[in-house]
């Protein structure tokens, strides 16, 4: 996908692409339109880095009692050590 940003909107010209597709990201991980791999994904961070970004604009992850439910049977079914 190619987006085309106009070029006379000065905040716009200040920012660079990794800039864009960071605030992009965010934005769309906190309207719950993007998974939190997927925001990674798009601002070309990993997701340890992404989850810092949040972290910094006071954004919240997205994390519910099904995510939990899903964590404990993934935990539960890992091979023992």
């Amino acid at each position: 996908m190619v987006i085309t940003l106009p070029d006379h909107i000065p905040a716009l010209t200040r920012l660079t692409e990794p800039e864009v597709r960071r605030e992009l990201a965010m934005s769309l991980y906190a309207a719950r339109k993007l998974t939190l791999v997927q925001a990674a994904d798009v601002a070309q961070a990993n997701l340890f880095e992404f989850q810092a970004f949040l972290r910094d604009r006071q954004i919240p992850q997205h994390y519910d009692s099904s995510d939990l439910d899903q964590d404990l049977i993934a935990i539960r079914e890992l091979p023992p050590r």
